[in-house]
């Protein structure tokens, strides 16, 4: 068993001290003896000069010693204060640090949220990877704790395998939960770096509702994580019980959501993408369904943060991919009928390398999909690390593997953007669509973005056609490409596959995506 680092610390600097003392009173007892035997020869005088010396030598010591446990006594201190491992608060810095905090909330009407996180079962992760290597793990943690919060925001290593984090909020439960999500997802995100499959719960206090007081304050959090973990492994509860019910809710969605991603009971729909001038069918977007035994149908932008929040968005995309390919292929549509399949990529799975990577993999497994396969990802992904993106985007369409930037005309710059990302494909917000008729500013929009990116080669794709009207603008404003309910619903492949061969029929075009086979 390994000697705590406390104890080392206090053996270690008990022995330098004891070292230090040792060395500085035999050098003196042997040298200043020999300097008075050698400069006094009178025996009264060197008996007189003898005592003068050890009372000198008594306060010299006194004050070496006074240094020396000052020291000691300051390194114990800095040990209470600063995690050695994590370099994170302990208990002592952290409770001072939060009683500021409660104060500065107070004056400014806010609120502090305290969120105490315990690793599932961490000494599995000490069997697998050893004390070092858990080390390392808590340290990639902390790490990301640290890249996540700013300045103000408190973390600190209370426990082998606990930690804390005191944020300043205002009184929205919308934010207070979207602060135990982020806590979640930099967890998430560091177990993925380390390809650790391990959980969390969070126990969740806030003050000055739970609290008053920091050590209050305190407990309050962790009897909420010893609620949590009663319930089982990846739960969050918080001591607020009108919260905790939310909370509680949300949980036992993320628990249905998991198992149906086990049993693969997601389903797929295919949405037809239309030439506006010839009304060919270009191809079609893949849409993942969740029809719940209870709830009944979950929509996707409930569903989908949920993933996202707790690492399970690759699962979904490996899914989506493979079912898509095993859909189309078994209909008879791929690579004849249809010629473009589009897949949306959520922003996180696409600025994360370790679930990118996953979905690259995927992607190589779908063989009879991958030529025919664009990547669908939104324009806030696309920009949040622009030079990242280019290289990624670059390296997958070395492999054949187009892209489609979604919702595009949301952000600051997509105009600028478009000069820069190896995009094949934009899509047009839905929006800017429905507001054509009543904002001419929205055709203007709508014009310009075409304009642009018929120059750099890039088509257009206008989603959200519901009148024929707004199928009308888009032609005058040289859009090329159309979806929408007015056109096609959203359907299942044997709906598709009816519906296809019902169309007028197209020559299949080449494949430029045989590269990506090889």
């Amino acid at each position: 068993m390994k000697t705590p680092v406390t104890s080392r610390s206090a053996i270690k600097t008990a022995f330098w001290i004891s070292l230090v003392y040792i060395v500085f009173g035999a050098g003196w007892i042997l040298f200043s003896d020999l300097a008075l035997e050698s400069t006094i020869t009178d025996s009264v005088k060197l008996t007189r000069y003898q005592t003068y010396k050890g009372w000198f030598y008594v306060g010299i010591t006194a004050t070496l010693l006074f240094f020396l446990i000052y020291r000691a006594q300051m390194h114990v201190q800095g040990l209470y204060r600063r995690d050695p491992v994590t370099n994170l608060s302990r208990h002592y810095q952290f409770a001072a640090y939060l009683g500021q905090m409660l104060a500065q909330a107070k004056e400014q009407g806010k609120c502090v949220q305290l969120m105490y996180l315990d690793i599932d079962n961490f000494k599995a992760i000490n069997s697998k990877l050893g004390f070092e290597g858990a080390d390392g793990f808590l340290r990639t943690f902390a790490e990301r704790l640290k890249a996540s919060y700013l300045a103000e925001v408190l973390t600190a290593r209370l426990g082998t395998d606990q930690f804390a984090v005191a944020v300043m909020s205002n009184q929205s439960t919308l934010q207070q939960e979207r602060e135990t999500q982020h806590l979640r997802e930099c967890f998430h995100d560091a177990a993925a770096r380390q390809n650790l499959d391990v959980t969390c719960c969070i126990g969740v206090a806030i003050a000055p509702n739970d609290a008053s007081s920091g050590p209050e304050l305190i407990n309050a959090a962790q009897s909420a994580l010893k609620a949590a973990r009663q319930t089982g492994k990846g739960k969050v509860h918080l001591f607020n019980r009108a919260l905790s019910k939310e909370e509680n809710d949300r949980q036992a969605l993320l628990e249905d959501l998991r198992a149906t991603i086990a049993s693969r009971s997601l389903s797929l729909v295919y949405q037809p993408q239309f030439d506006i001038a010839g009304a060919r069918l270009t191809g079609v977007e893949v849409l993942v369904r969740w029809h719940h035994p209870r709830r009944g149908m979950v929509p996707p932008d409930k569903f989908i943060p949920l993933a996202e929040a707790d690492n399970l968005i690759s699962y979904i995309s490996e899914f989506v991919v493979r079912r898509a390919a095993q859909e189309l292929s078994e209909a008879g549509l791929l690579g004849t009928l249809i010629q473009r399949v589009s897949v949306n990529v959520s922003a996180k799975e696409f600025n994360t390398p370790q679930l990118m990577q996953l979905l690259t993999d995927s992607l190589r497994n779908a063989h009879q999909l991958a030529p025919y396969l664009q990547l669908e990802i939104t324009e806030t992904a696309a920009l949040s690390n622009l030079p990242s993106s280019v290289v990624r985007m670059t390296k997958l369409k070395e492999h054949g593997i187009r892209f489609s930037i979604d919702d595009f005309g949301t952000g600051f710059t997509s105009l600028a953007m478009l000069k820069n990302l190896p995009i094949d494909e934009v899509k047009i917000d839905r929006l800017f669509v429905k507001d054509m008729q009543e904002h001419p500013k929205s055709q203007s929009i709508v014009a310009a973005i075409s304009r642009m990116a018929s120059d750099f080669g890039i088509s257009v794709v206008a989603e959200g056609v519901e009148t024929q009207s707004q199928l009308e603008q888009l032609a005058l404003c040289g859009c090329q490409e159309v979806q929408g309910y007015l056109l096609a619903k959203p359907m299942a492949v044997q709906d598709l596959k009816v519906f296809v061969q019902a169309l007028p029929q197209q020559p299949p075009q080449e494949s430029a995506y045989s590269s990506y086979l090889g």
